[in-house]
C-alpha cells in the first residue's frame, strides 16, 4: 500500500510539472510565414509553429487559441486551434 502511494505521488507531482510548462495566448491572427513556420498574433505575440502545427490551415484574421511552451526567450507553439 505504501509503494502504490509512493508511485502515485510520484506521479502526479511530475504531471503537474509538466502541465506547468504549457501556456496559453489567444489573439487574431496577423500573419503566418511558412518559410520561417512563425505565427505572429495582433497583438505582437510571435511563435516558431512545432511539428504538429498544421502551417496551412492557419490565415490572417482568424481567432486562435495558441498553446506554447517557452524556452531560452523562444516560444514555440506545440498547438493552434480556432478559438470558440
Amino acid at each position: 500500500m505504501r509503494k502504490t502511494l509512493a508511485v502515485l505521488s510520484v506521479l502526479s507531482i511530475l504531471g503537474s510539472a509538466g502541465l506547468a510548462l504549457a501556456e496559453e495566448a489567444m489573439g487574431k491572427v496577423q500573419a503566418v510565414d511558412p518559410a520561417t513556420r512563425t505565427l505572429t498574433l495582433e497583438d505582437g505575440n510571435s511563435f516558431i509553429l512545432g511539428e504538429a502545427v498544421a502551417i496551412d490551415t492557419l490565415a490572417p484574421g482568424t481567432e486562435v487559441t495558441v498553446s506554447y511552451e517557452e524556452k531560452d526567450g523562444q516560444k514555440t507553439a506545440t498547438q493552434v486551434t480556432p478559438a470558440q
